[in-house]
């Protein structure tokens, strides 16, 4: 992949993150003139940007994108180096990347490619998995629904621990014990799900109190399976991704020049 492609893959994240925001900030006009000028300042056609995006497009919900193609290592790569950072240091980071994409010796543009870099050159495994999308939310919806109408196998008290980054998605509190329920979307009854690293080792602390609700056909005719246990049976292909942070440094010279 040549050093502008992979440039070009945080761009069009950025496009398909912050949609109208992120069109509107970078100031180029339409999409299509956006397109444009991002694929001429990167020597990438327009068309492979807007193709890029469309990769993008089903983890965020504007648009459908390609919802069906699985998402390959480098465009995982960048999904994660990227996941924690706000809409004002993505664009900062974008900026950057149009400003300086040519220029072979730039430290930072040597940072950039090299997170995708070693995520291609990466051969244990394939790395591929088919993206949460907007199908997350709706799985945890359609969940939620199944459990109040009581046509889950589940009883007891429902705790919502979406928001609280606990490794699950809901508590289920018994008369004798706790369940730990981790809810996965899929948009038809195919591809592979996701656990984060916290979600895996509490699915291996908790044992048969772990249960991951997959809902599929979430979009048309929900279905759901539930999948006790998944620790014990299952291995799964372990990814280790580089997050990218910004941080803003102030050398001892400019530090004393300040002082005086």
């Amino acid at each position: 992949m040549e050093k502008n492609n992979v440039l070009g893959l945080y761009v069009s994240y950025y496009l398909a993150r912050f949609n109208e925001q992120a069109y509107t900030k970078l100031g180029y006009g339409t999409q299509n003139d956006t397109h444009f000028k991002v694929g001429k300042l990167l020597d990438v056609k327009p068309a492979t940007i807007k193709n890029w995006r469309d990769e993008f497009d089903p983890l965020f919900g504007h648009r459908a994108g390609w919802y069906q193609r699985p998402m390959s290592k480098s465009r995982l790569a960048v999904v994660n180096a990227l996941a924690d950072l706000d809409e004002t240091a993505v664009f900062e980071l974008v900026k950057d990347i149009l400003l300086n994409a040519s220029n072979s010796e730039d430290i930072e543009m040597k940072q950039l490619k090299s997170v995708i870099n070693d995520a291609d050159s990466d051969t244990e495994s394939t790395s591929i998995f088919v993206p949460r999308g907007p199908t997350g939310k709706a799985a945890e919806e359609f969940f939620i629904k199944c459990f109040n109408d009581k046509k889950t196998p589940l009883d007891g008290v429902l705790e919502d621990c979406r928001e609280l980054g606990t490794g699950y998605d809901f508590k289920l509190s018994t008369e004798t014990d706790f369940k730990f329920i981790e809810v996965k979307g899929r948009d038809k009854d195919i591809g592979g799900i996701l656990f984060t690293n916290k979600e895996w080792n509490m699915a291996k602390k908790h044992g048969d109190n772990y249960i991951v609700c997959i809902v599929s056909h979430v979009s048309t005719n929900p279905t759901m399976n539930f999948l006790y246990n998944p620790a014990k049976d299952l291995v799964p292909n372990k990814y280790v991704y580089t997050s990218i942070q910004i941080n803003w440094t102030i050398s001892d010279k400019l530090l004393t020049e300040a002082f005086r």
